[in-house]
């Protein structure tokens, strides 16, 4: 235990401290509380010991056989294909790097950290570049805070760090238009590093591409597009031997006998989760569009309008669905709040108080009438989220090594 506290207990504690701090010092240095955050946070995760069943557990015996071996044991790993590194090279040297450290502990501590530090730096550029004020910051990193999956990013390792890889190349590739020559070979990292990575990099492919098209046809076929990808994989699958290919297509198979079909309490919140930031971005999307507005956000909605429209179709391939919900809508969520509600405010400013209430068309008068049961509703969604972070979700796994011995229990190590 840490201070004698659960893990659950000591990420209730790490989320008031970061309360306390943003709302102590100024909004100039937000960035210095969530360094503190992701220190914080990367600190609890290095006390994290797995369940023998978990995938962390296979990573703490690879680390160590890297660590006893070193580089002729990873070299035996990608030419076995051990957890497909033949494939996924850059996850191989990660672990490799790791097994430097003189505790595997260190794994679960520096993705978090990396995890973490990368996507409260997007919430922080993009308060910076759309001057978003404190409290509309600070109700978009809680919702990122509470809906993110923390130990599903601790224990699983390669699908949280290949998302935040994409998700910060997206966001400085789209929105920022800086390092895009970095940001591509952030997509080529997350692509190797994991097989997940392809889907996300595609659709910011997609946004790219179909930047100047619209219309509920495009919506339409884009919801069906997991359907033709599948059909897509399969047949390359049959043409080549390529292993990049070759895995996509295991997998695709793999997840489609599964099924969607899944009723789970952890589903049903990730549909929740879906379908509040889905109704978010119908809120606010006049304001991304804004024309007035000199800093344009089209290629930013763009996307977040693909991925939306695209999940609709994931559903049918529940753990792609899942994977989104979890690593992807958290922080769409975050930045839809932060810049819609903030440019609506401004909006509301500028405009004279009558015409916003009687002679401005019916839609903005409804939603500048119905804004004060929005912002009630995103802080509702944060606090029932939260109970559930701590009564239901992957988080109540999260256990330190003495919690396991308090409870009679063996543990891998």
């Amino acid at each position: 235990m840490i201070f004698g506290l659960t893990a659950v207990q000591t990420f209730l504690v790490i989320l008031f401290l970061f309360s306390i701090l943003y709302w102590i010092i100024p909004q100039k240095g937000q960035l210095f509380v969530f360094l503190l955050t992701t220190f914080a946070f990367a600190y609890m995760a290095y006390y994290l010991v797995p369940d023998e069943l978990d995938d962390l557990s296979n990573y703490f015996f690879f680390l160590n056989r890297m660590k006893e071996g070193g580089k002729e044991t990873l070299d035996e790993m990608i030419s076995t294909g051990q957890f497909e590194w033949d494939t996924y090279r850059v996850a191989a040297y990660y672990f490799y790097f790791i097994s430097f450290f003189d505790n595997p502990h260190y794994l679960t501590a520096v993705t978090i950290f990396i995890v973490y530090f990368l996507m409260f730096l997007v919430i922080y550029k993009a308060s910076i570049r759309f001057e978003v004020d404190k409290l509309h910051t600070y109700l978009g990193t809680m919702f990122f805070l509470a809906t993110y999956w923390y130990y599903d990013t601790a224990s699983g390792i390669r699908n949280g760090l290949t998302f935040a890889v994409v998700f910060v190349c997206a966001y400085y590739h789209l929105v920022e238009r800086k390092n895009i020559a970095l940001c591509c070979i952030g997509y080529i990292l997350a692509v190797f590093t994991h097989s997940s990575g392809i889907i996300p990099v595609m659709l910011v492919v997609l946004t790219v591409v179909t930047l100047n098209t619209s219309g509920k046809t495009f919506n339409f076929i884009l919801m069906f597009s997991t359907a033709v990808a599948s059909v897509g994989i399969g047949y390359l699958a049959d043409i080549t031997d390529n292993s990049l290919v070759q895995s996509l297509a295991g997998k695709t198979e793999h997840y489609t006998e599964k099924g969607a079909y899944d009723t789970s309490t952890m589903m049903m919140v990730n549909i929740a989760a879906f379908v509040f930031v889905f109704l978010l971005l119908l809120y606010v999307s006049e304001y991304l569009l804004d024309k007035k507005n000199p800093v344009k956000l089209n290629r930013f909605y763009k996307y977040v309008s693909n991925t939306m429209f695209f999940l609709i179709g994931a559903y049918f391939l529940n753990i792609v669905f899942h994977r989104f919900t979890r690593w992807i809508i958290p922080m769409l969520g975050a930045l839809l709040f932060m810049i819609g509600m903030q440019r609506q405010k401004e909006k509301m400013t500028k405009e004279d108080r009558n015409y916003m209430l009687y002679t401005a068309p019916s839609g903005v008068r409804l939603k500048y009438n119905i804004r004060p049961f929005v912002m009630l509703a995103f802080v509702a969604f944060i606090v029932v989220h939260l109970w559930y972070d701590c009564n239901g979700s992957s988080l109540v796994w999260a256990h330190f090594e003495q919690e396991w011995l308090d409870q009679g229990i063996e543990f891998y190590w």
